[in-house]
């Protein structure tokens, strides 16, 4: 069957290559050889012999489109993009409706197969037909979509500024299926009617969050199967992340991730979020200033359940050790932690006073308390302006004795 399909290929390919020759100029040498009525009879054969093979090929059966669709559909799953991706005629699913008529109905009438979708809004013409065509073959599937909005108008939503708001005609039918967002450039009102809207969503990233603070909704906003959520904002805007949070109902919120300056953070709006929702187990935050020792540790002491902590800053690791100071103090502060991550973006010098600090700290934690959990991974990722003490190294050979996931030193050091 290969040989035969590979013959009737080449056979057409040279069909094709002498049917042009012919509909060029008669004063080509190979045209000169026919009479107007021989190179008419000469066409007519040609493309008879034509079709003859195009039905020869179409009758062949290919062994890949022997498979079930059940289990192409599946094969077709793995070669989507890993994130929402914009619609690209080079990436899947598009693509595979380029291959044949087969995985064209295939890939066309299965909605988990447009489930993603990524948009970055520039006022692209055709954009909003091209969505509608995607949302509807998405059918009613849950939706994870990434969208990038300009600060400028965009024609196919209601005006808004940035050009957005969940009440659109293009996503109105939609937001009720989204579990999965990802979205840049929202102002604070956006997000509010987005959470107002999407009542399902399980994992929500918003980034570059601005705008001004309204006054709050006069009720929580219930998100009943929020587990993860990420919110980035700048210096300025800090508080409106506070009281974002403040505004939400998350019973089920397992992870929390903060980028912002953390010591603008308002204290009050946190601190009530917190104290209505105590289950979050993984709390990160990446912040260009240091944050304030007490406002920080309060706010630890209102996550009871935080199994990972991630505190990453641009310069100053005093703080990292001062709550490396208390894990070893007290067996109440992070009581159930497993796993710490701390980051210095800027070169450290190292104190005489640290060493014994992070030392008793490992040493403290790496067994398990009556009321304490066992640290089973540490990473301290700073950039040391001097070789680290050799008391330090050997702790981290004991701790990885203890088969506890350990590094502290420079971020190129980790990746050796």
């Amino acid at each position: 069957m290969k040989l035969e399909n590979l013959r009737l290929r080449l056979r057409l390919s040279a069909i094709e290559s002498e049917l042009l020759q012919l509909e060029t100029p008669s004063s080509s040498s190979s045209n000169r050889r026919f009479s107007p009525r021989l190179k008419e009879e000469r066409q007519r054969r040609l493309m008879k012999e034509r079709i003859t093979i195009q039905q020869s090929l179409h009758l062949i059966v290919y062994p890949i489109l022997t498979i079930p669709v059940e289990l192409t559909s599946e094969i077709f799953l793995h070669c989507l993009p890993v994130d929402p991706a914009q619609p690209n005629a080079r990436l899947a699913p598009l693509l595979l409706g380029r291959i044949c008529r087969v995985w064209r109905n295939i890939a066309y009438t299965d909605p988990k197969l447009w489930a993603s979708l990524g948009l970055r809004i520039w006022g692209r013409k055709g954009l909003k037909l091209g969505v509608e065509d995607w949302l509807r073959r998405a059918g009613s599937v849950p939706l994870a979509l990434s969208l990038v909005f300009p600060f400028s108008h965009c024609p196919f939503f209601k005006s808004f500024h940035c050009g957005f708001h969940p009440s659109s005609l293009l996503l109105s039918d939609n937001w009720g299926r989204l579990t999965s967002l990802r979205g840049e450039n929202f102002a604070y009102t956006d997000c509010l009617a987005l959470f107002v809207h999407a009542p399902r969503l399980i994992r929500c990233e918003l980034v570059s969050i601005f705008g001004y603070l309204p006054p709050p909704p006069a009720t929580h906003i219930l998100l009943n199967d929020l587990e993860d959520l990420s919110l980035t904002t700048d210096g300025p805007s800090t508080c409106l992340l506070s009281s974002l949070l403040d505004s939400l109902a998350v019973p089920k919120l397992r992870a929390l991730r903060l980028v912002c300056t953390f010591y603008l953070f308002p204290e009050n709006p946190f601190l009530s979020f917190l104290q209505r929702f105590t289950v979050i187990q993984t709390f990160s935050v990446q912040s260009r200033g240091s944050p304030d020792y007490g406002f920080l540790t309060t706010i630890l002491d209102a996550m009871p359940t935080l199994i990972s902590f991630e505190l990453r800053l641009l310069y100053s690791a005093t703080i990292v050790f001062d709550i490396l100071r208390l894990l070893n103090d007290s067996t109440t502060f992070l009581p159930r932690v497993q796993k710490l991550l701390f980051s210095i973006t800027q070169s450290v010098t190292w104190e005489d006073s640290f060493t014994p600090i992070l030392i008793d700290a490992l040493s403290s934690r790496s067994e398990a308390k009556p009321g304490t959990t066992r640290l089973v991974d540490f990473r301290f990722l700073f950039n040391p302006v001097a070789q680290l003490d050799a008391q330090i190294s050997g702790c981290v050979s004991k701790m990885k004795g203890k088969e506890m996931r350990i590094y502290v030193g420079s971020v190129a050091g980790m990746l050796l």
